[in-house]
């Protein structure tokens, strides 16, 4: 157990390494926050914090900097989440348009986040295990070509334009669509793949004349709809932390962000409740364990979850996107479920 004094200071460096990135010293402790103990005292406590593996030692000065069990400890101990009014304000309007699809509440979600906390923010709506194929639905567009829409039971869309060279074109179209509607309607969207290709496509190589050609574009506007659950927000604002004034950080940064397998990983997290909080090595970031990540789940059906994460160096305001974080998740679900029960009711 640390002492009173020892967390105080503890806090004070967590807090100052936060806000400035430097190294933080004795001297600084005892004058900007007005201790009323010596430098020497400062310096004897965080000798000792640092033999607990609370503080790092820097190579560059004699200040301490926060360790990763650090991190953990001051969020697990001394973090006081809090939502001030203004933004409580905020989102209260963003929730108030009903008009808004799921979709949409998650996407702007993600953007408000960002914007309130300079840092990236990426959330996973509903798992693609939870949304079922409803039907899809040919509307043609003059005599050229037709749109062919997909949506779930959830009122997800997706749509796909092929071009119509002739009637006969149309007809293949039309067959595509009847074998697909009496093949999967009902099938989990991320067993549609597999269902295509073992179950439809025999049947279309009998039916339909050019049935390659637009068994893989109806396959492509699948794969495309069970991987558009993900959406980002604020991937530029990692680049302006000094963390990543490193080009090689900045490079593993970069590649990290552009590959999907990365978003992916962060999948579990829908499956936890409450408020997680992953630093370092512990995130799916591979080599750079200057990265934490906070994630809240929330509820989107009896069975479905999605969550919700920030994105940023280790020395990121914790209190300020953990009170964020948690809030907007619960607003999320509230509002989710709020409307299911409506629709129970009707």
């Amino acid at each position: 157990m640390l002492t009173a004094r020892q967390l105080l200071i503890f806090k004070y460096i967590v807090e100052e390494f936060i806000a400035t990135g430097e190294p933080v010293g004795s001297k600084l402790l005892m004058t900007k926050y007005q201790l009323p103990y010596s430098s020497a005292t400062i310096r004897n406590e965080m000798n000792f914090l640092e033999k607990q593996h609370y503080l790092d030692k820097t190579h560059t000065s004699s200040g301490r900097v926060p360790s990763k069990k650090g991190y953990h400890f001051y969020v697990e101990t001394l973090l006081q989440p809090n939502v001030d009014e203004t933004v409580k304000n905020q989102v209260s309007t963003l929730f108030a348009d009903t008009n808004r699809s799921l979709n949409e509440i998650i996407q702007q979600c993600c953007e408000m986040l960002s914007q309130l906390t300079h840092l990236t923010t990426v959330a996973l709506g509903p798992n693609s295990s939870y949304e079922r194929f409803q039907n899809v639905t040919l509307i043609p567009l003059g005599r050229k070509s037709a749109t062919a829409i997909i949506v779930t039971d959830k009122g997800h869309v997706e749509n796909r334009t092929f071009p119509v060279r002739d009637e006969n074109m149309m007809d293949d179209l039309n067959a595509c669509v009847d074998v697909i509607n009496e093949t999967l309607r009902g099938v989990p969207i991320n067993n549609v793949i597999e269902k295509l290709e073992n179950d439809v496509k025999p049947i279309l190589n009998v039916k339909v004349k050019e049935h390659e050609v637009l068994f893989n574009a109806f396959l492509e506007a699948f794969m495309k709809f069970a991987k558009n659950n993900i959406y980002f927000s604020g991937k530029d604002n990692m680049l302006y932390q000094p963390e990543y004034n490193d080009v090689n950080k900045l490079r593993k940064l970069v590649t990290a962000f552009e590959n999907s397998q990365t978003w992916n990983l962060l999948e579990p997290l829908t499956q936890e409740e409450g408020v997680t909080i992953r630093i370092g090595n512990e995130t799916p970031f591979d080599d750079l364990n200057d990265v934490s990540v906070i994630s809240a789940s929330f509820d989107t059906g009896s069975r479905s979850k999605g969550s919700i994460s920030v994105i940023g160096p280790t020395r990121m305001p914790y209190e300020k996107v953990v009170s964020l974080v948690e809030y907007i998740s619960k607003n999320i679900e509230s509002l989710i479920l709020d409307e299911q029960r409506k629709n129970n009711e009707r």
